[in-house]
């Protein structure tokens, strides 16, 4: 796990936002990412990295769930995000979405995408973590990719 542990190193003492697929990827043990995730979780954890997340990730993470019905896995879920000394979890306000609506309207990402970039940008990370490949660094966020991260 070479390419994590040094993308952990840069990461330390810095805001990082977390995509919703990281939560996701984590919580159900992906046999493809969870390997890559989870150091990262644990750094955020662990007050390494400080970890940032919006509401719209919290939402989308129970989707299946309530979707399948599955009201036990609702709660854990809950309780994850509830976590104390985890993660800022940021509210999405009109300022945010105003921002969103112009990086959708400039690089033609879906919404979603946008409203979580927004955020990021708004709660002041550095880093944004996905594995979104249309969603690219610039000069406020620098993209993680864990897909890369796997390779």
């Amino acid at each position: 796990m070479g390419k994590v542990d040094e993308t952990i190193t840069r990461m330390l003492g810095h805001r990082a936002y977390l995509d919703t697929n990281i939560f996701v990827y984590f919580l159900d043990r992906n046999p493809d990412f969870f390997d890559v995730v989870r150091p990262i979780i644990e750094a955020i954890d662990s007050g390494k990295i400080i970890g940032v997340t919006g509401d719209a990730a919290l939402a989308e993470t129970l989707a299946k769930p309530y979707r399948t019905g599955n009201l036990e896995l609702v709660a854990t879920i809950r309780d994850f995000f509830r976590t104390e000394g985890f993660l800022s979890i940021q509210p999405h306000d009109r300022e945010t979405f105003d921002l969103a609506a112009q990086l959708r309207a400039k690089r033609s990402i879906k919404f979603i995408d946008a409203l979580h970039y927004a955020t990021a940008i708004r709660s002041g990370c550095s880093f944004f973590i996905t594995s979104d490949l249309k969603i690219h660094s610039d000069d406020i966020l620098e993209i993680i990719s864990v897909k890369a991260l796997r390779e």
